[in-house]
């Protein structure tokens, strides 16, 4: 979710803590030896019929993972963990037998605008039957306000499916950078609620972490790398272990 800037924070100096981050986040795995176990919350209801379909009748699934440095997976210590690479594991063990295939199309930087000019390239082009479409975090960060971020969502909901792909929102991470921010509560009801108006789904990432620091009381600095925004390893795991929770009964799980 790095880094462009706008009002206070200025391109060079965001564009230097991101190449920072990557050159000493990615790759060294945080020693997390004392970290609880994952607990992924209650399922949460998404719908995702034309994957279910796709599962059900070619035993295949294609799922493109849209967004920015989260997606692209800043602070993991492999590609196989950052969250498309936990996910795509964790969803070919709850469907045997089937190929299940998850791309990862996250772009350090972006954020609607940026992903909306690279849909029919990184979407359309590879025929998926889920985006998941990971948004918001950047936006805030940039201070952009609330601007068009509704419209160009909605676009970007109904471009990818009309090009017969269901559609999961991911919403805002959860941390410092994000949780003082007063566009934060309004960028995140405005993900909920153009989801719903365009039919697609939310996960609620937001929720989910705030979950792990003020429930299971493990502090943010334990989910975080250095720079308090990008996720670990652990973080990466356990959010890609509830978002696998909650797709499998959407996909046709049963049972496990």
């Amino acid at each position: 979710m790095i880094l462009s800037a706008k009002g206070g924070r200025s391109r060079p100096l965001l564009g230097a803590l991101c190449a920072l981050t990557v050159m000493l986040g990615t790759g060294a795995a945080r020693a997390q030896q004392d970290m609880p176990a994952c607990q992924t919350g209650p399922v949460v209801a998404l719908k995702t019929p034309r994957a279910a379909q796709a599962l059900a009748t070619k035993r295949s699934l294609t799922i493109v993972a849209l967004g920015s440095s989260s997606t692209n997976g800043v602070g993991a210590s492999s590609p196989a963990r950052t969250y498309p690479g936990v996910l795509e594991a964790q969803l070919r063990a709850r469907f045997p037998g089937t190929e299940i295939t998850v791309i990862n199309k996250g772009v350090n930087g972006e954020d609607v605008p940026e992903n909306l000019a690279r849909l029919e390239r990184d979407v359309h082009a590879l025929n998926p039957d889920l985006v998941l479409w990971q948004v918001g975090t950047n936006y805030v960060i940039r201070s952009f306000g609330i601007g068009t971020f509704g419209a160009q969502l909605r676009q970007g909901i109904e471009a990818m499916q009309g090009w017969g792909a269901d559609v999961v929102l991911i919403d805002l991470q959860y941390s410092p950078w994000v949780n003082g921010n007063p566009n934060t509560p309004t960028i995140n009801a405005l993900i909920a609620s153009t989801a719903r108006g365009a039919g697609a789904s939310v996960f609620p990432r937001y929720a989910l972490m705030r979950g792990w620091v003020e429930q299971q009381k493990i502090p943010a600095s334990k989910l975080l790398i250095f720079d308090g925004l990008h996720l670990n390893d652990w973080s990466y795991d356990c959010f890609a272990r509830a978002l696998a929770a909650s797709l499998a009964p959407a996909l046709g799980a049963r049972g496990r």
